[in-house]
């Protein structure tokens, strides 16, 4: 009986240490793979990746603020037409006494 506790003893022991052995072959792997010439280009596609999708959100972000930015200090087209014929009419010529035969002609 003492026996079958001791083999049973070394078998637990055993699986314990070949789990062991294959979570550490797991991490030598997974080691190996990243430092080997597919896992590097791996990683450069990946970072390229990231830095692309970084881009994009940091280009439709600008663009976001600038439109907000533009809505906020621009005036709307309705008041910028408003403000032209208020200056083309401030800056029209102003008829003088001396222009008085014009003035007549145009009664």
């Amino acid at each position: 009986m003492k026996r079958l506790l001791w083999v049973g003893v070394g078998v637990a022991v055993t699986v314990v240490v070949l789990r062991q052995v294959g979570k550490a072959n797991e991490r030598v792997g997974a080691i190996a793979r990243a430092v080997s010439p597919a896992g590097l280009a791996e990683s450069v596609t990946t970072l390229a990746e990231a830095a692309r999708d970084l881009t994009d959100q940091l280009r439709s972000s600008m663009a976001e603020h600038e439109d907000r930015l533009t809505a906020a200090l621009l005036p709307s087209e309705e008041e910028q037409a408003r403000a032209r014929q208020n200056r083309a009419a401030r800056n029209a010529p102003a008829l003088w006494p001396d222009d008085i035969d014009e003035i007549d002609d145009t009664l």
